[in-house]
């Protein structure tokens, strides 16, 4: 992949706020807008185990998600479209590092809650009635309107780990 790309696709992940998650249960869909902090390949976002998108997507379902940026200029449409798997982060270790992340990213957090948002483990749950959710993407489609003569690049997918 060209460096040019990687940079762009770089920024996207660390920069862009929200991800949309895409589920459907009996030809219900329903997509969900979600923050998010991208860590070791792995979309990481809390969100209540009742609300739709997290019951649409038990059972280990294939859903989709997508993240691009922000454009006023039809050519600098750029993002991801993926398909992969939903999981709950249950690993302490694992869940403190991407809590710090999160609020690292999402610092208006840490400005309204003070240091307990990460020194109080049960914080999300008790505060927001959420848990900490993965999406393990297996595929992933770079679309980059700035390829005037192919709008998904020629290769189509990409492996998230040469960009970091």
């Amino acid at each position: 992949m060209k460096k040019e790309i990687q940079d762009k696709a770089k920024h996207l992940i660390n920069k862009t706020r929200v991800m949309t998650l895409a589920v459907s249960n009996k030809d219900i869909p329903w997509s969900s807008p979600v923050y998010f902090v991208f860590h070791n390949n792995t979309f990481c976002f809390f969100s209540n185990e009742n609300s739709r998108h997290i019951k649409y997507a038990q059972g280990k379902k294939n859903i989709s998600a997508s993240i691009f940026q922000d454009s006023d200029n039809m050519e600098q449409i750029f993002g991801f479209q993926m398909s992969g798997k939903l999981e709950q982060i249950l690993k302490p270790n694992l869940y403190l590092n991407i809590v710090k992340k999160y609020v690292a990213k999402f610092n208006f957090l840490k400005q309204i809650f003070g240091s307990q948002i990460v020194d109080n483990r049960q914080f999300f749950l008790e505060k927001f009635k959420s848990h900490l959710y993965g999406f393990y993407p297996d595929q992933i489609l770079l679309s980059d309107n700035s390829n005037t003569s192919d709008k998904n690049l020629p290769d189509k997918s990409i492996d998230l780990t040469s960009l970091f």
